[in-house]
C-alpha cells in the first residue's frame, strides 16, 4: 500500500509534508507508514484517497486468485 500511495502522491505532484497536513496524519507517523515501519488503518487510507482525490481501491492491492 505504501508503494501505491507514493505513487499517487507522485503522480498529483504533491509532497509528503502537503500530504501530511490535508489528511491530519502527522508527518513523522506518515513517513513510518510510507518506509513500511507501521501499517496504513483504513481511514489512514481513506483519508489520502480523499485527499489525492482517488478511490480507496487505487491505494490497496487487487485481490488475487485462490491458489496464488
Amino acid at each position: 500500500m505504501a508503494s501505491a500511495v507514493v505513487s499517487e502522491l507522485e503522480r498529483a505532484d504533491r509532497s509528503v509534508e502537503w500530504l501530511s497536513v490535508s489528511t491530519g496524519i502527522d508527518r513523522e507517523v506518515l513517513a513510518s507508514k510510507l518506509h513500511l515501519h507501521e501499517d496504513f488503518t483504513m481511514v489512514d487510507l481513506s483519508d489520502i484517497a480523499t485527499a489525492l482525490g482517488v478511490p480507496v481501491s487505487a491505494l490497496v492491492p487487487s485481490p488475487r486468485p485462490p491458489g496464488r
